[in-house]
């Protein structure tokens, strides 16, 4: 089933930490409506900028892949006999409306009526709810020697559909997907995610998370350490990091004025 669209768009990454810029602009964009109908057969979608979806299938594996403007997969009239969501943190939050995981688990299980629900928070692993009253089971992600995330997500979400529809359990799929996220981001190659079997990475637990806070050194008289400085500020406070920039929460001024207040949040970061 082929679907043309009247333009393609660019996506322009900084660093692989940096939400795209998309081009040319959203702003005046006119989505098309794409439907699938495959009652006996499975189906694995993603969102797309340019096109809204109704899908009916067997087995469906939906990622809406925006943190911005996530789509519901009810919204269009979409069904599927069993359906498996794969939400990072931030498209959880914003479906639901909840902050809590297991407020966001039970808004999404009612609004969309899913049977698995994968929610994935980056280095602490994803966790996969199997039924809308069962425990979080955690899936680790792995030890690599690299990290590139770009492409990551759709990796993940086909491994995990490939895995699903040809019989695995939810959580023997949702483990290799994460395995092969791993060989993926380690690499940047897709021919590498086939290697399943390979034992180089090991599974990464992290049982207390980090609650010290970061402090941001670094020279911003320029526009480019700015820029730096910046960036790394937002990426960590993405990670869910508590973060003291003497840029963002000093700012400029004469020594006299600025040092104590730097000292000030340094000394914070090393009582907490």
């Amino acid at each position: 089933m082929k679907h043309q669209i009247t333009k393609g768009f660019e996506f322009y990454y900084d660093h692989p930490l940096k939400d795209p810029v998309i081009i040319p602009s959203l702003e005046n964009l006119t989505r098309n409506l794409i439907r699938v109908n495959e009652p006996n057969g499975n189906i694995l979608a993603f969102g797309m900028i340019e096109s809204d979806l109704v899908l009916s299938g067997e087995k469906v594996v939906y990622d809406p892949q925006s943190t911005v403007r996530p789509i519901s997969f009810k919204k269009n009239g979409s069904n599927a006999v069993e359906l498996a969501l794969v939400l990072n943190m931030s498209e959880a939050a914003k479906l639901s409306g909840e902050i809590k995981l297991d407020r966001i688990c039970a808004k999404i299980f009612d609004d969309e009526s899913c049977s698995l629900l994968i929610i994935k928070d980056g280095a602490k692993g994803a966790y996969l709810f199997d039924g809308r009253n069962s425990d979080a089971e955690t899936i680790p992600v792995f030890l690599t020697d690299r990290v590139w995330t770009i492409g990551s997500g759709d990796i993940f979400s086909t491994m995990f559909a490939t895995c699903w529809f040809d019989g695995m359990s939810a959580k023997e799929s949702a483990h290799h997907a994460s395995l092969a996220t791993a060989l993926y981001c380690n690499s940047k190659e897709i021919s590498e995610v086939k290697n399943l079997s390979s034992d180089r990475f090991k599974p990464l637990h992290i049982v207390n998370v980090p609650s010290h806070q970061v402090y941001l050194a670094g020279p911003f008289f320029t526009m480019a350490e700015r820029w730096i400085i910046n960036e790394t500020w937002k990426s960590l406070r993405g990670f869910g990091l508590s973060v003291f920039s003497p840029f963002h929460d000093v700012g400029l001024g004469k020594a006299d004025d600025v040092v104590k207040k730097d000292i000030q949040g340094l000394d914070v970061g090393c009582s907490l």
